[in-house]
């Protein structure tokens, strides 16, 4: 005998028949009913726990009219000596007399390879009939002998016969060589997962009682047909009700700790718990948020026992019952490390691009800092791309509290005020970061990440500047020092060119072009219906209507396709630039409807923007010209005066386009000279004769230029022409 021999200990027969099942188990016809299935010569069930691998295995070998050889294996097993000693036991226990080996075991070389083996594979050979082989637990081979007894088994066994490898995973069967040869069928989770009919079956056999529609949907998107888990909802005292209803932790929980984590090593344990907390993973955000060195390793080999599933591009999906207990566990035993895990996570989805999810981790980790550092970044961008309700519910979660405390995040829901049209909320939190700035920010805007940003705010709401041209100056400042990359450089832009135009300065138009282009070619619609639209006006007050009306009909185009209703600020200006453009574009009943529109949004606007109504002035005034509305065109011409734009300001520019229009408009441009020098004089209470007197004329000569004034004018009396007087001033 070899001193490296070994007497193995007899083994157990509860290995050597197939483990016992629940009392009532679905028969899966849907697999069992595909011949590839029935006849594979090597049928691979590979899935995590709780799928019903082995309840599979044992319906595939019932429907084989052959004896059938079962073994589950153990960690003993991992023994090449061990596991060829339980394979021969196994097939004795299936009624076939097998010689023991002529050789002594051992798995010393070169004995093992050149006595053993060869002589392990004589012995299989000696089986007189086709058999059905059932592996069961094959997952804890990783041993090289191991596998190669794998191999001869397959190889050795009589034609016609079918072997299954049953496991978690199934690293140690030569799988590769096998299926490069066609002999192998596998099934994975995906197959093995219930789909809502397969779900309302199960129930209804493990609960005996009928199942609704409603019921069964909710369980099969609770456990995603996860087998065991519809069985555990349906073993709730409660009923299957109830657990829909609050799945919560308990049994599944229970499941999962003590059948899927606890047979790990520690440190894949550990791996696990961190990266199913965060449910999607790659390597790359596996290695940042957890630090482990070798994550890709991890994800592809180590943990392929865990509920998770390769999607795309690299990416891993946890299931999210597996997520909701590896975050209780985490909570429980790790909370300090679960926050580090989430704020991690976060960072590493901005630097990524990935916004949303980025805020939903910094939400989650309920560390202030990590939500400051993440959301404003995540949120300026959805503002500007007209998401306001994303952000007012990344708002809510993190409490008015974080709000008004972290500087991010007051500055992010001041802009979310200013883009909402709610100016009270604008205000408050405007104050709030203003109040947590260093002294002197303004005059250095590089002072802190978020001071540009805060210029910019101030600059288009007026908060604590003295005018214009000091919002003008700020705007521009605030301009050249963002970033390029910044997607808050395009509005930057518009701010500056709107402030620029309030003031008169010839390049607001240069800086309104340059904002549009940066907005498109950046992506950000919200600045690019804005430059289009005050672009427009600034056009049609230099006299350019033609190009003032395209830029207009730009934005609005804009405006529809990329749906930026909720965005009040983009919606105000560009309904006031429409009122513009149906002046000169649409009928009467157009511009009526513009002016409509913008009445609806324009008093939130005013409280928000000390230019809006000004601005609106002009363009009212206009509007009202051209339709006739000799009132409105007085009212809406003290909005201009009132407000201290100056002359060579747009609000004063379209004004005077106004003005002059109204006085072309006038009736009294029919008048001849010397009709003009009557009426001026017949406004008055002055008799005809009187009239003649002053002017030196005959009374019929005062007599004539009435009448042909009063059919001029349209009016039939000296009262009525009094009237007309009034009412063009």
């Amino acid at each position: 005998m070899d001193v490296d021999s070994v007497t193995t200990p007899a083994t157990p027969a509860s290995k050597l028949r197939p483990p016992r099942v629940r009392h009532v188990e679905l028969t899966r016809e849907d697999l069992l009913s595909d011949p590839k299935i029935l006849q594979a010569e090597v049928l691979a069930i590979c899935a995590p726990a709780g799928y019903g691998k082995t309840t599979l295995a044992i319906q595939w070998a019932s429907r084989a009219d052959r004896s059938t050889i079962w073994l589950t294996l153990d960690e003993a097993d991992n023994d090449p000596v061990v596991l060829m000693s339980s394979v021969l036991a196994g097939a004795r226990h299936a009624g076939f007399d097998l010689p023991s080996p002529a050789e002594s075991l051992t798995s010393s070389e070169p004995a093992f390879t050149r006595r053993v083996l060869t002589d392990f594979r004589q012995v299989i050979g000696r089986l007189a009939e086709p058999v059905t082989v059932v592996l069961d637990d094959v997952h804890v081979i990783d041993d090289a002998q191991c596998r190669r007894i794998l191999s001869a088994l397959v190889d050795e066994l009589p034609i016609g016969s079918q072997l299954a490898l049953v496991g978690r995973s199934l690293n140690g069967a030569t799988l590769p060589l096998w299926r490069g040869q066609g002999r192998v069928v596998d099934i994975t989770g995906p197959d093995l997962q219930f789909d809502t009919d397969l779900t309302r079956s199960a129930l209804g056999q493990f609960t005996e009682m009928p199942v609704s529609d409603a019921v069964a949907e909710m369980v099969q998107t609770t456990t995603q047909g996860w087998p065991v888990a519809v069985f555990l909802m349906s073993e709730r005292p409660a009923g299957i009700s109830s657990a829909v209803a609050a799945p919560g932790p308990g049994a599944i929980d229970e499941f999962i700790e003590t059948e899927i984590l606890q047979p790990m090593p520690e440190e894949v344990r550990r791996f696990v718990c961190e990266t199913a907390a965060l449910g999607v993973v790659n390597a790359d955000l596996a290695e940042y948020a957890t630090g482990t060195v070798g994550a890709a390793h991890m994800l592809g080999t180590q943990i392929t026992t865990v509920l998770i599933q390769r999607t795309v591009d690299g990416w891993y999906g946890y299931h999210p019952l597996m997520r909701e207990c590896a975050t209780g566990i985490m909570s429980r035993d790790a909370p300090d490390r679960l926050r580090e895990i989430f704020s991690r996570a976060a960072r590493w989805h901005l630097q990524n691009g990935h916004s949303d999810t980025a805020a939903q981790y910094a939400l989650t980790s309920g560390d202030w800092p990590t939500m400051g550092e993440v959301i404003w970044p995540a949120a300026r961008l959805s503002l500007l791309r007209g998401s306001t309700r994303t952000v007012q519910t990344w708002l809510a979660r993190a409490g008015d509290i974080a709000v008004m405390r972290v500087p991010q995040l007051s500055l992010t829901a001041a802009w979310t005020g200013l883009a909402t049209g709610d100016f009270g909320q604008t205000l408050r939190y405007a104050r709030s970061t203003v109040e947590a700035m260093p002294d002197g920010w303004q005059d250095d805007l590089s002072t802190t990440d978020i001071a540009p940003h805060l210029a910019l705010l101030l600059a288009v709401t007026g908060y604590g500047l003295d005018g214009a041209a000091e919002a003008a100056d700020l705007a521009g400042r605030a301009w050249d020092t963002v970033h390029a990359e910044d997607p808050i450089q395009a509005l930057a832009a518009v701010i500056t060119g709107l402030n620029r135009a309030l003031i008169g300065d010839p390049g607001a138009q240069s800086a309104l072009k340059q904002a549009s282009a940066l907005a498109r070619s950046t992506g950000i619609p919200s600045s690019e219906v804005e430059s289009l639209a005050l672009l427009g006006l600034v056009q049609m007050a230099d006299g350019q209507d033609t190009a003032g009306c395209d830029s207009i009909q730009e934005a609005t185009t804009s405006y529809a396709f990329h749906d930026l209703d909720e965005m009040i600020s983009t919606t105000g200006v560009l309904r006031m630039a429409h009122v513009a453009s149906t002046v000169f574009r649409g009928r009467v009943a157009d511009t009526h409807t513009a002016i409509e529109a913008l009445h609806q949004v324009r008093p939130a606007l005013e409280s928000a923007f000390p230019w809006f109504r000004p601005l609106c002035g002009g363009v009212l005034a206009f509007a009202a010209v051209r339709t006739g509305d000799t009132n409105g065109y007085r009212e809406y011409a003290t909005w201009c005066e009132d407000s201290r734009a100056p002359e060579a300001g747009l609000c004063r520019r379209l004004l005077a386009r106004a003005e002059h229009e109204f006085a072309v408009a006038s009736p009294l441009q029919q008048l001849s000279p010397a009709e003009l020098r009557v009426w001026e004089l017949l406004k008055s209470r002055m008799t005809l004769s009187e009239i003649a007197d002053q002017l030196f004329l005959s009374r019929e000569t005062v007599k004539s230029h009435t009448v042909s004034i009063y059919r001029k004018l349209g009016v039939a009396s000296r009262r009525q022409a009094q009237d007309l007087a009034e009412s063009w001033g």
